[in-house]
Protein backbone atom coordinates (compact mmCIF):
# COMPACT_ATOMS: atom_id res chain seq x y z
CA UNK A 1 0.00 0.00 0.00
CA UNK A 2 1.05 3.41 -0.98
CA UNK A 3 -0.52 6.63 0.54
CA UNK A 4 -0.34 10.07 -1.26
CA UNK A 5 -2.04 13.17 -1.74
CA UNK A 6 -4.30 13.90 -5.13
CA UNK A 7 -5.14 17.69 -5.63
CA UNK A 8 -8.58 18.98 -6.21
CA UNK A 9 -9.60 21.65 -8.38
CA UNK A 10 -10.64 23.88 -5.68
CA UNK A 11 -6.86 22.88 -3.99
CA UNK A 12 -8.01 20.71 -1.56
CA UNK A 13 -5.71 17.66 -1.11
CA UNK A 14 -7.13 14.33 -0.84
CA UNK A 15 -5.62 11.59 1.04
CA UNK A 16 -5.30 8.54 -0.93
CA UNK A 17 -4.68 5.13 -0.12
CA UNK A 18 -3.49 2.52 -3.31
CA UNK A 19 -3.07 -0.92 -3.00
CA UNK A 20 -1.27 -1.79 -6.20
CA UNK A 21 -1.10 -4.73 -8.01
CA UNK A 22 1.05 -5.60 -11.04
CA UNK A 23 -1.64 -7.33 -13.23
CA UNK A 24 -5.02 -6.51 -11.73
CA UNK A 25 -8.12 -8.21 -12.73
CA UNK A 26 -10.02 -5.03 -11.63
CA UNK A 27 -10.19 -1.83 -9.88
CA UNK A 28 -11.99 -1.26 -7.02
CA UNK A 29 -12.56 2.26 -5.25
CA UNK A 30 -13.95 2.67 -1.91
CA UNK A 31 -16.13 5.79 -0.93
CA UNK A 32 -16.66 5.95 3.22
CA UNK A 33 -19.03 6.43 5.55
CA UNK A 34 -19.86 9.66 7.87
CA UNK A 35 -17.84 10.27 10.44
CA UNK A 36 -15.01 7.91 9.51
CA UNK A 37 -11.91 7.51 7.34
CA UNK A 38 -10.22 5.83 4.80
CA UNK A 39 -8.11 3.70 7.35
CA UNK A 40 -11.25 1.63 8.62
CA UNK A 41 -11.21 0.21 4.73
CA UNK A 42 -7.38 -1.33 4.85
CA UNK A 43 -8.17 -4.98 5.88
CA UNK A 44 -11.08 -5.03 3.37
CA UNK A 45 -8.67 -3.20 0.56
CA UNK A 46 -5.93 -5.93 1.19
CA UNK A 47 -8.17 -8.73 1.51
CA UNK A 48 -9.45 -7.80 -2.57
CA UNK A 49 -5.68 -6.50 -3.22
CA UNK A 50 -4.79 -10.45 -2.03
CA UNK A 51 -7.43 -11.46 -4.44
CA UNK A 52 -6.17 -9.69 -7.77
CA UNK A 53 -8.08 -6.30 -7.35
CA UNK A 54 -5.96 -2.89 -7.28
CA UNK A 55 -7.80 -1.00 -4.66
CA UNK A 56 -7.99 2.82 -4.06
CA UNK A 57 -9.82 4.62 -1.39
CA UNK A 58 -9.69 8.21 0.25
CA UNK A 59 -10.43 9.89 2.79
CA UNK A 60 -13.35 12.28 1.61
CA UNK A 61 -13.17 16.22 1.91
CA UNK A 62 -13.66 16.79 5.57
CA UNK A 63 -12.70 13.80 6.79
CA UNK A 64 -9.46 12.33 8.13
CA UNK A 65 -6.54 13.57 6.06
CA UNK A 66 -8.26 15.48 3.66
CA UNK A 67 -8.35 18.92 5.63
CA UNK A 68 -7.40 22.30 5.58
CA UNK A 69 -8.17 25.88 6.53
CA UNK A 70 -11.15 25.96 4.49
CA UNK A 71 -12.51 22.45 5.08
CA UNK A 72 -11.58 21.24 8.84
CA UNK A 73 -12.27 17.69 10.56
CA UNK A 74 -15.98 17.12 9.57
CA UNK A 75 -17.02 19.92 7.71
CA UNK A 76 -18.77 19.31 4.28
CA UNK A 77 -20.34 21.99 2.11
CA UNK A 78 -21.54 20.68 -0.97
CA UNK A 79 -21.76 16.68 -1.75
CA UNK A 80 -21.46 17.53 -5.61
CA UNK A 81 -17.57 18.43 -4.64
CA UNK A 82 -17.56 14.65 -2.62
CA UNK A 83 -18.66 13.34 -6.04
CA UNK A 84 -16.05 15.37 -8.29
CA UNK A 85 -13.66 14.07 -6.00
CA UNK A 86 -14.65 10.61 -6.54
CA UNK A 87 -14.69 11.06 -10.40
CA UNK A 88 -11.34 12.67 -9.85
CA UNK A 89 -9.65 9.46 -8.51
CA UNK A 90 -11.40 7.01 -10.51
CA UNK A 91 -10.07 9.43 -13.93
CA UNK A 92 -6.62 9.07 -11.86
CA UNK A 93 -6.66 4.93 -11.02
CA UNK A 94 -8.23 4.41 -14.91
CA UNK A 95 -4.69 6.23 -15.64
CA UNK A 96 -2.59 4.03 -13.74
CA UNK A 97 -4.14 0.68 -14.80
CA UNK A 98 -5.44 1.62 -18.20
CA UNK A 99 -8.31 -1.00 -20.10
CA UNK A 100 -8.99 -2.29 -16.08
CA UNK A 101 -12.70 -2.48 -14.93
CA UNK A 102 -13.72 -0.10 -12.68
CA UNK A 103 -15.92 -1.92 -9.18
CA UNK A 104 -16.97 0.82 -6.76
CA UNK A 105 -18.14 0.29 -3.27
CA UNK A 106 -19.68 2.89 -0.96
CA UNK A 107 -20.99 2.32 2.62
CA UNK A 108 -23.34 4.18 4.50
CA UNK A 109 -23.12 8.28 4.17
CA UNK A 110 -20.79 6.87 1.20
CA UNK A 111 -23.25 4.43 -0.02
CA UNK A 112 -25.64 7.80 -0.92
CA UNK A 113 -22.60 9.49 -2.47
CA UNK A 114 -22.20 5.84 -4.74
CA UNK A 115 -25.23 6.08 -6.12
CA UNK A 116 -24.87 10.03 -6.65
CA UNK A 117 -22.07 8.96 -8.82
CA UNK A 118 -24.91 7.28 -11.26
CA UNK A 119 -26.11 10.54 -12.20
CA UNK A 120 -23.84 11.31 -14.63
CA UNK A 121 -20.89 8.50 -14.59
CA UNK A 122 -22.37 5.39 -13.96
CA UNK A 123 -20.36 4.15 -17.37
CA UNK A 124 -16.78 4.17 -15.77
CA UNK A 125 -18.44 1.06 -13.66
CA UNK A 126 -19.44 -2.14 -14.31
CA UNK A 127 -20.55 -2.88 -10.99
CA UNK A 128 -21.54 -1.33 -7.82
CA UNK A 129 -22.00 -2.09 -3.84
CA UNK A 130 -23.76 -0.22 -1.93
CA UNK A 131 -23.02 -0.99 2.43
CA UNK A 132 -25.31 -0.07 4.99
CA UNK A 133 -27.63 0.93 2.36
CA UNK A 134 -29.24 4.45 3.42
CA UNK A 135 -32.56 5.27 2.77
CA UNK A 136 -34.66 8.25 2.10
CA UNK A 137 -36.91 9.10 4.38
CA UNK A 138 -40.08 10.99 3.74
CA UNK A 139 -38.85 13.71 6.75
CA UNK A 140 -35.67 14.79 4.94
CA UNK A 141 -36.92 18.05 3.17
CA UNK A 142 -38.22 19.00 6.68
CA UNK A 143 -34.90 18.68 7.68
CA UNK A 144 -32.87 20.72 5.17
CA UNK A 145 -35.64 23.47 5.95
CA UNK A 146 -34.73 23.32 9.34
CA UNK A 147 -31.26 22.69 9.00
CA UNK A 148 -31.09 26.12 6.83
CA UNK A 149 -32.85 28.06 9.55
CA UNK A 150 -30.71 26.52 12.25
CA UNK A 151 -27.53 27.91 9.65
CA UNK A 152 -28.68 31.57 9.82
CA UNK A 153 -29.02 31.79 13.85
CA UNK A 154 -25.90 29.68 14.66
CA UNK A 155 -23.92 29.41 11.64
CA UNK A 156 -22.37 26.89 9.24
CA UNK A 157 -19.59 26.15 11.41
CA UNK A 158 -22.16 25.83 14.56
CA UNK A 159 -23.25 23.07 16.24
CA UNK A 160 -27.43 21.91 17.06
CA UNK A 161 -27.64 19.10 18.96
CA UNK A 162 -31.15 18.92 17.37
CA UNK A 163 -29.86 18.21 14.14
CA UNK A 164 -27.57 16.22 14.97
CA UNK A 165 -30.19 13.91 16.25
CA UNK A 166 -32.33 14.25 13.00
CA UNK A 167 -29.24 14.00 11.05
CA UNK A 168 -26.98 10.58 12.71
CA UNK A 169 -27.82 8.04 14.73
CA UNK A 170 -26.77 9.10 18.38
CA UNK A 171 -23.80 9.28 20.12
CA UNK A 172 -21.58 6.19 20.44
CA UNK A 173 -21.10 3.28 18.52
CA UNK A 174 -23.31 0.85 19.67
CA UNK A 175 -25.57 1.06 16.89
CA UNK A 176 -22.75 1.03 14.23
CA UNK A 177 -21.96 -2.84 14.84
CA UNK A 178 -22.33 -5.95 17.05
CA UNK A 179 -18.67 -6.37 17.33
CA UNK A 180 -17.69 -5.13 20.74
CA UNK A 181 -14.35 -5.47 18.81
CA UNK A 182 -15.05 -3.09 16.26
CA UNK A 183 -17.14 -0.59 18.98
CA UNK A 184 -13.85 -0.21 21.14
CA UNK A 185 -12.11 0.77 17.92
CA UNK A 186 -14.55 3.19 16.37
CA UNK A 187 -14.69 5.56 20.32
CA UNK A 188 -10.99 5.29 20.84
CA UNK A 189 -10.22 6.68 17.23
CA UNK A 190 -10.11 10.34 17.23
CA UNK A 191 -11.38 10.62 13.35
CA UNK A 192 -14.63 8.72 14.28
CA UNK A 193 -17.46 9.74 16.14
CA UNK A 194 -16.75 13.20 16.44
CA UNK A 195 -20.30 15.89 15.87
CA UNK A 196 -20.78 17.42 11.89
CA UNK A 197 -21.37 20.83 12.22
CA UNK A 198 -24.68 22.31 10.68
CA UNK A 199 -23.18 22.94 7.33
CA UNK A 200 -22.11 19.45 7.47
CA UNK A 201 -25.52 17.92 7.92
CA UNK A 202 -27.53 19.89 5.63
CA UNK A 203 -24.83 18.71 3.23
CA UNK A 204 -26.03 15.06 4.37
CA UNK A 205 -29.54 16.02 4.00
CA UNK A 206 -29.12 17.34 0.63
CA UNK A 207 -27.64 14.37 -0.74
CA UNK A 208 -30.43 11.69 0.85
CA UNK A 209 -32.78 14.02 -0.83
CA UNK A 210 -31.00 13.69 -4.27
CA UNK A 211 -31.43 9.73 -4.39
CA UNK A 212 -35.25 10.86 -5.32
CA UNK A 213 -34.49 13.42 -8.01
CA UNK A 214 -34.95 10.93 -10.94
CA UNK A 215 -34.48 13.45 -13.40
CA UNK A 216 -30.83 13.90 -12.58
CA UNK A 217 -29.91 10.37 -13.66
CA UNK A 218 -28.60 9.67 -17.40
CA UNK A 219 -28.89 6.38 -16.50
CA UNK A 220 -26.21 5.53 -19.65
CA UNK A 221 -25.52 2.28 -18.19
CA UNK A 222 -28.88 0.58 -16.99
CA UNK A 223 -27.43 -3.41 -17.06
CA UNK A 224 -25.05 -1.89 -14.01
CA UNK A 225 -25.27 -4.39 -11.34
CA UNK A 226 -25.93 -3.51 -7.98
CA UNK A 227 -25.67 -5.65 -4.90
CA UNK A 228 -26.87 -4.30 -1.14
CA UNK A 229 -25.41 -5.57 1.67
CA UNK A 230 -27.15 -4.87 5.40
CA UNK A 231 -27.16 -6.32 8.49
CA UNK A 232 -30.93 -7.03 9.74
CA UNK A 233 -30.36 -5.01 12.68
CA UNK A 234 -29.24 -1.52 11.01
CA UNK A 235 -31.21 0.91 11.72
CA UNK A 236 -29.90 3.12 8.83
CA UNK A 237 -31.60 1.32 5.89
CA UNK A 238 -34.99 1.46 7.38
CA UNK A 239 -35.55 -1.95 7.55
CA UNK A 240 -37.29 -4.57 4.49
CA UNK A 241 -39.49 -1.51 3.93
CA UNK A 242 -36.34 0.70 3.50
CA UNK A 243 -34.37 -1.37 1.45
CA UNK A 244 -37.78 -2.22 -0.66
CA UNK A 245 -38.12 1.73 -1.32
CA UNK A 246 -34.19 1.85 -2.11
CA UNK A 247 -34.11 -0.60 -4.91
CA UNK A 248 -37.57 1.48 -5.98
CA UNK A 249 -36.01 4.25 -6.75
CA UNK A 250 -33.06 2.64 -8.81
CA UNK A 251 -35.78 0.92 -10.71
CA UNK A 252 -37.41 4.11 -11.34
CA UNK A 253 -34.16 5.60 -12.48
CA UNK A 254 -33.97 2.44 -15.06
CA UNK A 255 -31.68 0.31 -13.47
CA UNK A 256 -32.65 -3.46 -12.63
CA UNK A 257 -30.03 -6.08 -11.76
CA UNK A 258 -30.11 -6.09 -8.06
CA UNK A 259 -28.88 -8.56 -5.58
CA UNK A 260 -30.05 -7.77 -1.94
CA UNK A 261 -27.90 -9.37 1.02
CA UNK A 262 -28.91 -9.28 4.96
CA UNK A 263 -26.87 -10.59 7.22
CA UNK A 264 -29.02 -11.54 10.39
CA UNK A 265 -27.63 -10.45 13.80
CA UNK A 266 -25.37 -7.59 12.27
CA UNK A 267 -25.59 -4.27 12.62
CA UNK A 268 -24.67 -0.96 10.50
CA UNK A 269 -20.94 -1.92 9.48
CA UNK A 270 -21.14 -5.24 8.16
CA UNK A 271 -17.86 -5.12 6.27
CA UNK A 272 -16.28 -4.56 10.44
CA UNK A 273 -18.57 -7.22 12.04
CA UNK A 274 -16.99 -10.46 13.36
CA UNK A 275 -18.18 -12.07 10.80
CA UNK A 276 -16.61 -10.36 7.80
CA UNK A 277 -14.92 -12.90 6.43
CA UNK A 278 -18.23 -14.26 5.22
CA UNK A 279 -19.40 -10.72 3.71
CA UNK A 280 -16.14 -10.15 1.85
CA UNK A 281 -16.69 -13.88 0.44
CA UNK A 282 -19.85 -12.58 -0.65
CA UNK A 283 -18.23 -9.18 -2.03
CA UNK A 284 -15.70 -10.61 -4.23
CA UNK A 285 -18.02 -13.62 -5.39
CA UNK A 286 -20.22 -10.12 -7.00
CA UNK A 287 -17.13 -8.38 -8.06
CA UNK A 288 -15.78 -11.67 -9.76
CA UNK A 289 -18.18 -14.05 -11.19
CA UNK A 290 -20.30 -14.24 -14.66
CA UNK A 291 -23.29 -15.80 -13.61
CA UNK A 292 -24.66 -13.77 -11.02
CA UNK A 293 -28.09 -14.48 -9.69
CA UNK A 294 -30.48 -11.33 -9.65
CA UNK A 295 -33.70 -10.86 -7.35
CA UNK A 296 -36.89 -9.77 -8.38
CA UNK A 297 -37.20 -7.06 -5.68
Amino acid sequence: MKTFFLPTADGLMLSIALFEHESPKALLQIIHGSVEHKGRYYEFAQYMNDNGFAVIVSDNRGHGLSVDKQYPLGYMDSFQKIIDDQYLITQYIKSVYPECPLMLLGHSLGSVFARIYLEKHDAEIVRLVVSGTVNYHTATPVGITLANALIKVKGKKGYSILLRTLGMNGDGAKWISASERNREAYNKDPLCGYAYPNESILTLFKAVNELREISHYDCRNPDLPIMSISGSDDPVTGGKKGLKESFRLLKEIGYHNFINKVYAGLRHEVLNEDERALVYKDVLEFFTSDHLMFQNI
